[in-house]
């Protein structure tokens, strides 16, 4: 153990003072060892309240008090210590319940120095062994982060992982993660976990501690010993790592630990900042990923606008119909991501139409036979369009399907009931129901009444019959009209 630059606290407690003094002086000469002896075993009892203490030596038998009370205490208050009991009387009884309670050794009284070095070297190396056992599983824990980040969806479901992680780490106490908006504001709290003991606590957690406040740029720790009323005086460890990207810093991990004799470990700080490092590329992943979700939407509603700019007489179903779908769509449950996918589908649905004439597209006639197979290549041009970008690879369904009937009459592919995929179901019934309700080149828009009328009637032979009862039960509870889209008309009084 020699070229330690930690050194191991070793507690010797017997009632007689001679054998304090005799194990003291054999341990002191080792390099590795500070010890502490008392003959008083009150007195370590109270020692072994507020210090670090790494290997207790005790005597089993100590007049009122017993080598096992001391044992108990220590464990109690340092899970990993070792602890070498010394007894003049032993039995085996008494080694057998000392053993199974906890202690490492068993000497028996006279023993040789060197007899007693080789226990407590074992011990210590054992110790060690746990030790490093618990920074592998710490080490496992970071590993099995990494993972799960990889396959986590959502900023909240990662940033909850990062903050378990964070918290499995340094035991009992709180973890907060804080975001910046910008570089101009102040980090706000984005999740809490973990109650805080009081005020100075909780203001550490919501960034409001001096320590969270000057956490800009590096990483800040405060450790005090607190004493509670009534109860034994506990080690407060106090930490806010910045959360930096791109040299900026863009929030804090902030952690509160409280443990009756334990700082954290160099190697728990090291963890702490990797898994602060990790969380800061979190968060900036995520608002790479928002703005490049962005750009696409703005560049599909620019494809979009590019469509209804050359048929003035649909200008603005497109927002139409994806407002409307999207309504139904949370009422059948679906979930963010699938409604996400929805809009981009609903937008770009007439995509294909970029490649029929204006003439037909314009035309304010009923369209011949020829004029309507090309206007019915669109949904084929607009998935081809859209098969060569992988982002835009969820509206596929939308732009392919939603002239699919459910009798399998429709077209592209004649599909039929539910092989046709519900995105294509879902459209279909909210692209008829704005068709209706709207002006077209060859009749004016009809009343709401009427397409409820429309869609009730061809109800499991056009449409799938749950989407039209859901738009239904929409209708009648006002739901679309409050969405302000469509023009309300001099209608009959509502279908029931």
């Amino acid at each position: 153990m020699s070229g330690h630059e930690h050194k191991y606290q070793l507690l010797v407690v017997d009632d007689e003072i001679y054998i304090c003094n005799i194990v003291t002086e054999a341990l002191s000469s080792s390099p590795d060892y500070q010890v502490v002896s008392f003959s008083d075993p009150k007195k370590a009892l109270a020692y072994i309240e507020t210090n670090q203490v790494d290997l207790v030596l005790t005597d089993l038998v100590m007049g009122d008090n017993s080598g096992v009370e001391m044992m108990d205490k220590a464990l109690e208050h340092h899970p990993d210590c070792v602890v070498i009991l010394m007894t003049a009387y032993p039995t085996v009884n008494n080694a057998i319940s000392v053993m199974k309670k906890g202690a490492y050794d068993y000497l028996i009284k006279p023993f040789k120095l060197e007899t007693l070095k080789s226990a407590i070297k074992r011990g210590l190396e054992h110790q060690a062994l746990t030790r490093e056992n618990l920074h592998l599983k710490e080490q496992l824990g970071l590993y099995q982060l990494s993972e799960a980040l990889g396959s986590s969806t959502t900023l909240e479901s990662m940033l909850n992982l990062a903050v378990d992680t964070a918290k499995s780490i340094i035991g009992v106490g709180a973890v907060s993660v804080l975001v910046s908006e910008s570089s101009a504001q102040i980090p706000v709290p984005y999740i809490v976990k973990g109650e805080p003991a009081d005020d100075e606590a909780s203001d550490l957690l919501l960034g409001k501690h001096h320590i969270s406040q000057l956490c800009f740029r590096e990483s800040k720790v405060q450790t005090i010993s607190r004493k509670i009323k009534g109860k034994r005086p506990v080690i407060r460890t106090m930490a806010s790592f910045p959360l930096m990207s791109r040299n900026q810093t863009i929030g804090q991990l902030n952690i509160v630990r409280e443990d009756c004799y334990m700082r954290l470990t160099p190697g728990q700080m090291h963890l702490l900042s990797i898994i602060a490092s990790k969380v800061a590329s979190v968060i900036e992943n995520n608002r790479l990923y928002e703005n490049l979700q962005t750009s696409y939407l703005t560049a599909i509603k620019a494809l979009a606008n590019a469509i209804e700019a050359r048929d003035r007489y649909t200008r603005g179903h497109t927002d139409r119909v994806t407002i409307l779908a999207d309504l139904i769509a949370s009422r059948l449950g679906w979930s963010e991501q699938d409604r996400a996918n929805l809009k981009m589908g609903c937008t770009l649905h007439d995509i294909g139409k970029i490649g029929v004439p204006d003439a037909i597209l314009n035309k304010p006639n009923i369209l011949s036979n020829d004029e309507r197979e090309q206007m019915e290549v669109h949904p084929r041009l607009g998935a081809k369009i859209l098969e060569e970008i992988d982002h835009l690879g969820p509206a596929i369904p939308y732009v392919l399907y939603h002239h699919e009937r459910y009798d399998g009459t429709g077209y592209p592919h004649r599909l039929a009931g539910e092989n046709i995929p519900i995105e294509g179901r879902l459209l279909a019934v909210v692209d008829t129901y704005d068709a209706i309700v709207s002006d077209r080149p060859y009749r004016q828009g009809a009343s709401s009444e009427c397409a409820i009328e429309e869609l009730q009637k061809f109800k499991g032979t056009q449409f799938d019959p749950a989407i039209v009862d859901e738009l239904v039960a929409a209708w009648n509870e006002g739901l679309i009209e409050q969405l302000g889209i469509y023009q309300i008309k001099n209608e009959p009084a509502p279908v029931q």
